[in-house]
């Protein structure tokens, strides 16, 4: 494709060389540069895209996109842009030829809830016989292979790439986990959602925000920028944001949650250690669902997907097998299969409400004691940390503080900052510092007893710990079985 064609309707400020050259790739990584690709230098909150210019021209870049003048070998096409992010966008589109505008793409955001959402508006969309694509925290699913996740949200110009393979592939929906971050840095930006859904909003990314008003600011923007003409909101009322966000969009709004005035709403719940039912009531009819997950967070999940589907017109037994069919979702209140009379739990709970609702329901099914394994990520909210430990205090038996990614700070300052907020709830309650997370699995499945439920929260389906300059593989499904079928052999 030619250059002047990929840079329509970009604000350019200077530009150097032949606007006729032929562009065969666009990259913001110049490790992937490849003979006539044009390299976006991009700046990030670790590294600056411009100081890879020379290795992109080097590699064969045929043009660049900068912020600032450069310099570079004659030839070389330079685009200088007002901000390359912003641009990325514009350029994916043209690019790829507009592909989000051939997709029906749902948006989901919130605190908690959006994957497991996902998945269920997916197997949703899916049992109605649509061909579906998934953008999320776990991976990426694209014409049915499963793709790695770098971001929950991609950014923009991958976003296109995502979308143009879907187009070929002739998807229709597109269910996407729709982040703060990327809503703040502009990764959805020029995109048309078809229906955006509102799961609740809690103390989150205070790291990248400051303020929880400018979190609550980010996350309306999105069911605020709805189009009144072509897409729905679908709200949980239930939060104490949900009326706010609302009344924000001029898009139409289906409301759900367990409240009287939901439009959509669940009645008769019941729930056991494999499943969870209830009756949903709506104006469209009522009918009961059955859920292969637990908690009362999981209500709240399969009232927005399923609120979603009667706004597509689905019935109530499309909507029923939907979520019938869906098993589970690695690292959401997932059980592991342990020989023992003990249940194990795993668990992406990383913020103190998540951590909260998942002791909750477990707390709710124990049948002894509930001992919970948890950390707190490094270069993050620092302010969340004494909340978590007061937590687990106070809904826990026994806790054991480790460690999740502690990035670039020091494990043990963190730990000490969760067992300072534990201490402080339940100066004597039984709690255990291990930094060491194998072993602290380890330690929790050895100690478990007859009716004791071990849940380990914080990484979820991640296979990885963050040590900031290297990650080491770790996954906590792993250590649990390693831990099970040492402890059934001893």
């Amino acid at each position: 494709m030619k250059l002047k064609t990929i840079l329509n309707g970009i604000a350019i400020r200077q530009f150097s060389g032949d606007p006729e050259v032929e562009i065969s790739s666009v990259v913001t990584n110049s490790q992937a540069v490849t003979p006539g690709a044009l390299f976006i230098a991009l700046r990030g909150s670790r590294h600056d895209g411009h100081h890879f210019i020379d290795e992109a021209v080097a590699k064969g870049a045929s043009a660049v996109m900068v912020e600032e003048p450069v310099s570079v070998a004659a030839g070389v096409c330079v685009v200088q842009v007002e901000d390359t992010q912003s641009a990325q966008t514009i350029v994916g589109k043209n690019f790829y030829g507009d592909p989000a505008a051939k997709l029906k793409l749902i948006g989901i955001t919130g605190t908690k809830g959006k994957t497991t959402t996902a998945f269920m508006i997916a197997s949703i969309l899916q049992a109605a016989g649509f061909k579906v694509g998934l953008i999320g925290t776990n991976y990426y699913l694209v014409n049915g292979e499963k793709l790695p996740s770098v971001n929950t949200t991609p950014a923009s110009l991958e976003l296109h790439r995502l979308f143009a393979e879907m187009v070929k592939g002739q998807t229709e929906y597109v269910v996407m986990e729709v982040s703060s971050h990327a809503i703040a840095l502009g990764r959805i930006a020029g995109l048309e959602f078809y229906r955006g859904v509102f799961t609740n909003i809690t103390r989150d990314h205070l790291d990248f925000h400051q303020t929880f008003e400018e979190y609550l600011k980010v996350k309306t923007k999105f069911i605020a920028d709805l189009s009144p003409l072509t897409a729905k909101a679908i709200i949980n009322v239930d939060d104490p944001y949900g009326p706010q966000i609302a009344a924000a969009t001029a898009a139409d709004v289906i409301t759900y949650g367990l409240s009287s005035d939901a439009r959509v709403r669940a009645e008769n719940i019941k729930m056991t250690m494999r499943e969870t039912s209830f009756d949903l009531v709506s104006p469209e009819g009522c009918f009961p669902l059955r859920l292969n997950l637990i908690g009362r967070f999981n209500v709240y999940n399969a009232l927005a997907a399923s609120s979603l589907g009667l706004s597509l017109g689905l019935n109530g037994e499309v909507i029923r097998s939907g979520l019938a069919r869906l098993e589970g979702v690695s690292g959401r209140f997932e059980l592991v299969p342990t020989p023992g009379d003990y249940t194990v739990v795993i668990d992406y709970a990383h913020t103190p409400d998540s951590l909260k609702n998942l002791l909750q329901t477990a707390r709710a099914l124990v049948k002894n004691r509930l001992i919970t394994v948890f950390g707190c990520g490094g270069n993050r909210d620092q302010g969340k940390r004494p909340l978590m430990g007061g937590i687990a205090a106070e809904l826990s038996d026994y806790t054991i503080i480790t460690n999740d990614n502690p990035r670039w700070e020091d494990p043990a300052a963190i730990a000490e900052q969760i067992k300072a907020g534990f201490l402080e709830k339940k100066p004597d309650g039984n709690v255990t510092v291990l930094l060491d997370r194998g072993e602290a699995i380890r330690q929790a499945v050895m100690m478990a007893e007859t009716g004791d439920m071990v849940v380990i929260a914080g990484k979820g389906h991640e296979t990885y710990q963050d040590f900031g300059s290297y990650k080491i593989h770790f996954d906590d499904k792993e250590a649990v079985l390693a831990a099970a079928k040492e402890k059934a052999e001893a």
